[in-house]
């Protein structure tokens, strides 16, 4: 390609090991020019991919099954390249919590909802970053948990992540399921706690992988292997302040934007029940399982589509 590698992000944490591969001349090293686009919102990212304004992606499963089967009206040729990280995501509520977290399923855990919702005097209004999301099938699951139904226990909005801040500062929303580090943000305001999350819902589960178009697989080996070298750079704890004051920077100087204090928390796992944890590994069909599986629960894709799994 004579353009450079044009890489869609979203301001997360678990953008990290594409900021890294950038900042320390990882992609130089293995002979790749690459353009880092911080987009506002996940609906940004699939419109770059299906549109081909975008090369590659951070992104996570569903959206990315969803947008390379033509589900946001232009089917776009994608794979999965590698995955990026697992868990990270947090379940936060607006207000004070009832009970000790992580919450208890069954019976304790409806009341426990119930109690909270009282205070609301309505249904909650809970956020995911996309429709498309891990999110919420990870909120899905908590709510089926407690005996809460998403159709009718709740009302659901969709925002992206960094926006939720403000949206509960605002009272806009009573809480979501969010990735790093804006659900710890929002825990260490006092604007909401947690009450569960990856950690509860889905231990280890695949979040964030990056695709890759046709226009950018023939720097496919290159790219693993500088994405591997940053994901190990992310692995170290030794280099977690440094990692969590360089994506506080804003964008121009070569950051995310993202609070420091939050972000070095979900890079520690003692200070943190929902670390993200960075893994630079082939993509399985066994991350893919239960994602299929709640995708075709929700009529999203159909039969042959959930045994084809994601496109290889």
């Amino acid at each position: 390609m004579t353009h450079a590698l044009r890489i869609g992000l979203l301001r997360l944490t678990d953008s990290a090991p594409v900021i890294i591969a950038r900042n320390h001349g990882l992609f130089a090293q293995h002979g790749i020019a690459a353009e880092i686009v911080v987009s506002p919102s996940w609906s940004n990212i699939a419109d770059g991919l299906a549109w081909r304004t975008l090369d590659a992606a951070v992104i996570f499963p569903p959206l990315a099954m969803m947008t390379a089967l033509g589900r946001r009206g232009h089917a776009a040729s994608l794979r999965p390249l590698c995955t990026l990280s697992r868990g990270g995501n947090t379940l936060v509520l607006r207000g004070t919590n009832p009970l000790a977290t992580p919450w208890p399923t069954g019976p304790a855990g409806r009341q426990a909802f119930a109690q909270w919702q009282r205070g609301l005097g309505r249904r909650p209004r809970l956020a995911v970053v996309h429709m498309y999301s891990t999110h919420l099938l990870i909120l899905r699951r908590f709510l089926r948990m407690i005996g809460v139904d998403m159709d009718s226990g709740i009302e659901l909005v969709v925002m992206p992540p960094a926006d939720m801040i403000s949206a509960l500062a605002d009272r806009a929303i009573d809480g979501g399921c969010v990735g790093p580090s804006w659900g710890t943000e929002a825990c260490l305001r006092g604007l909401g706690f947690l009450v569960g999350g990856s950690s509860t819902i889905v231990p280890g589960h695949l979040e964030k992988l990056l695709v890759v178009s046709d226009a950018a697989a023939g720097q496919a080996d290159r790219l693993k292997a500088a994405l591997g070298e940053a994901v190990s750079y992310c692995r170290a704890p030794a280099n977690r302040h440094a990692i969590a004051q360089g994506l506080a920077l804003p964008p121009e100087e070569g950051g995310l934007a993202l609070p420091a204090r939050a972000t070095f928390a979900t890079l520690d796992e003692k200070t943190t029940p929902e670390p993200v944890t960075f893994v630079a590994e082939e993509v399985t069909e066994a991350d893919f399982d239960w994602i299929t599986q709640d995708m075709f629960d929700l009529g999203w894709i159909d039969e042959s589509e959930r045994e084809a799994g994601p496109k290889r």
